[in-house]
């Protein structure tokens, strides 16, 4: 995988995966403003932009059902796509999605973060 961002449709998918594993199952809303959020995530490297997309959905809101693991699944996705995975104890990830959540830190908080802790993904998938 290289190159392109999480699409809408990408994104739509990965919160019907989290509502139905970790929220209240079933068929989740359609998020409003979707794609203008989308829009004003920046270009950049991996972990710039993973980080914007995580802070984005959570600061809009934009997904009543499972919002955080959304976030880190989206997030995740986008490192994925740019060639990266994440490498971070369970318990780190969950603390740094929350806090985003919680505006305890801000995006570029998130986007050093990443990139400590992002490796190159593995050939092997």
């Amino acid at each position: 995988m290289s190159g392109g961002p999480v699409t809408a449709d990408d994104l739509r998918f990965i919160n019907l995966v989290a509502t139905r594993t970790f929220g209240p199952g079933g068929t989740p809303p359609e998020p409003d403003r979707l794609d203008a959020t989308l829009a004003a995530v920046p270009e950049g490297p991996p972990n710039k932009r993973a980080a914007a997309l995580a802070g984005a959905l959570l600061a809009g809101r934009l997904f009543t059902s499972a919002p955080l693991v959304t976030a880190f699944l989206s997030m995740s996705c986008q490192l994925e796509l740019g060639g990266t995975q994440l490498l971070a104890p369970q318990g780190a990830i969950v603390g740094m999605v929350r806090e985003l959540a919680d505006a305890g830190v801000d995006v570029g908080t998130v986007e050093r973060w990443l990139q400590d802790r992002a490796v190159p993904a593995s050939a092997e998938g």
